[in-house]
């Protein structure tokens, strides 16, 4: 475990998950859990998983969520990936994009992103994206060509170069104007705008991102959660979306 990102001694930790006898209870392993770190580390959830004896613990710190897992004698921490070799399943991934999309629905109850949507939308997409990204620019170039396959994108602004940066302003610039769409086509094209200020969320956007494990654009977030990180063309994506809808079926 990265312990500059999670500054928790796993020797540490697992003492005291030895002596707590494997306790469900969040408050007292949040109370260790501040004893032993310098920084404000949460437990949001203590799962069970399908091994005997190993927990799943979801850990939050700042802008950033981990999972790890602990054996209930407090001897054993993982930190990687658990799979069902029987069904070809990631667990671990699983559980991520369950947590993503209870974050993802929850932003949305009171937050918008700026949308392109087809009149028969099949599916929706959240794409975070950085005016400055040249990828990024390339996806745009095909959003009627996403629209025209019944995918809706729905963009959030992640400045790769940080909250206050030029990449921040020229998102300020878009979220600003009168016109959103047409602002983000134009930025998209390379045309410079016009420098606005107004109450806007694009920090808001940026820790939300960080939050869903976004680090770098484009990443689009599909509507069970997945996270998918790069580019992908309307066909190759929607081939995705059905081979996705395919696998859930019974």
């Amino acid at each position: 475990m990265n312990q500059s990102k999670w500054p928790i001694s796993i020797i540490a930790f697992s003492a005291f998950i030895g002596t707590s006898h494997a306790d469900n209870d969040k408050s007292k392993y949040q109370q260790a859990i501040q004893q032993l770190s310098n920084q404000k580390v949460t437990i949001e959830s203590i799962n069970d998983t399908p091994v005997k004896g190993i927990k799943e613990i979801t850990l939050a710190g700042g802008n950033t969520k981990e999972i790890i897992y602990l054996s209930e004698d407090g001897q054993f921490l993982f930190n990687g990936q658990l799979l069902n070799l029987k069904n070809k399943k990631n667990l671990t991934e699983m559980a991520k994009d369950s947590m993503r999309l209870e974050l993802m629905s929850e932003f949305r109850k009171s937050h918008k992103g700026i949308d392109f949507l087809p009149e028969q939308m099949t599916d929706m997409v959240t794409v975070f994206t950085d005016i400055d990204c040249g990828v990024c620019r390339k996806f745009h170039e095909n959003i009627s060509a996403f629209n025209d396959a019944g995918i809706g994108i729905s963009y959030l602004f992640f400045p790769r170069a940080g909250i206050g940066s030029a990449s921040h302003q020229k998102a300020t610039n878009v979220w600003c104007a009168t016109d959103q769409q047409q602002a983000l086509n134009q930025a998209k094209s390379g045309i410079e705008l016009e420098p606005l200020m107004c109450p806007n969320p694009i920090e808001t956007q940026f820790n939300l991102a960080l939050s869903a494990g976004v680090n770098g654009t484009p990443y689009m977030v599909l509507s069970d959660g997945t996270l998918i990180r790069g580019y992908m063309t309307p066909n190759q994506l929607k081939q995705h979306l059905k081979l996705k809808k395919v696998k859930k079926q019974p």
